[in-house]
């Protein structure tokens, strides 16, 4: 169904939604994209102290057990969700995607890594055309340009030579990664239209994963050898990375769209750049500050979307 030209479309479950963008939607995308832009940090540590797939495995365990507190805090479960196929879908891509990036990041540059990755957003805009049937007005597309060319200016340094290394294979297992990730945003988001609750998908798409990771780990024959840093690395994953990051993430879901709220997310770049600084002593060039600037710039004009234009229309279920 098409929603009116030039208006963002929005389902009957989010016509609460202009409301609740005044309480600040935003916040809780940009909240988990500075926790995932360290995720870069302590993945790229993990895994060379661990199997990338076994780390993967490990993080999700450890972002499983983390759960029961989050149960115990909001007192609500739903178990519909046990059951439902989107849930179990993305559950299974997620882990796939997971354990491809961690590959991808042994195999190939962590620049290479992050641009073929994050280049998922030009995916999750037209599958969101396609299968949300969400509109694309014309600050959602500039705001995507202008991310999309930030983010490729802050992995390549603003030169196409950066892209001549790493492995062939290894950049396709991140471009297949991404990939993966831009339908798990698009199901997930369609799931969250549909009411299912956000707290309750987050658990279980955590700990379906997880189960989804096991037999990966067991399949692809991993050394099991460990040590406390790649533990330590595992344990903030799973619990700040995964189980914190995802309940924000979906809630921003829900309200934005899976367009505008990728968009945003992309500050998971700047953050991460800001980490590298911190813990790897990277220094940026004037190149990078600039693809950084130009990301909070295409953040500001996601957020900035027209409140009043958005006109909500009945959603017919086919």
């Amino acid at each position: 169904m098409q929603g009116i030209p030039g208006c963002p479309y929005i389902s009957p479950h989010d016509t609460v939604a202009l409301t609740e963008r005044k309480l600040g939607a935003e916040l809780p995308l940009v909240i988990s994209g500075v926790i995932w832009g360290s995720s870069f940090v302590t993945s790229k540590i993990g895994v060379e102290h661990m199997d990338p797939v076994l780390f993967s495995f490990l993080r999700y365990l450890f972002a499983s057990l983390s759960i029961i507190p989050i149960l115990i805090f909001f007192k609500r479960f739903d178990r519909k969700v046990l059951t439902n196929k989107y849930i179990i879908a993305i559950s299974i891509l997620n882990a796939v995607a997971m354990a491809l990036q961690n590959i991808s990041m042994t195999m190939t540059t962590s620049t290479n890594a992050v641009l073929l990755i994050n280049i998922n957003i030009v995916f999750i805009a037209l599958l969101a055309v396609l299968i949300l049937k969400e509109v694309l007005t014309r600050r959602t597309i500039a705001g995507l340009l202008l991310g999309m060319f930030g983010a490729f200016i802050i992995t390549t340094n603003g030169s196409f030579d950066s892209l001549a290394g790493g492995n062939v294979l290894g950049n396709m297992i991140a471009l297949i990664s991404g990939l993966l990730w831009a339908f798990y945003v698009i199901y997930l988001t369609k799931a969250l239209h549909s009411g299912v609750d956000e707290v309750s998908a987050t658990l279980v798409t955590i700990l379906y994963t997880m189960l989804a990771l096991l037999p990966l780990s067991i399949v692809v024959q991993p050394s099991y050898a460990v040590d406390a840093t790649a533990i330590g690395m595992a344990i903030y994953g799973g619990i700040m990375c995964t189980t914190v990051a995802f309940l924000l993430y979906n809630y921003g879901l829900r309200v934005l769209g899976a367009t505008t709220a990728s968009v945003i997310l992309l500050t998971e770049m700047v953050f991460g750049m800001f980490f590298s600084i911190i813990f790897l002593n990277e220094i940026p060039t004037v190149a990078i500050a600039i693809g950084a600037g130009l990301i909070l710039i295409a953040v500001w004009i996601m957020s900035m979307k027209k409140k009043d234009g958005a006109v909500a229309r009945p959603k017919i279920h086919e």
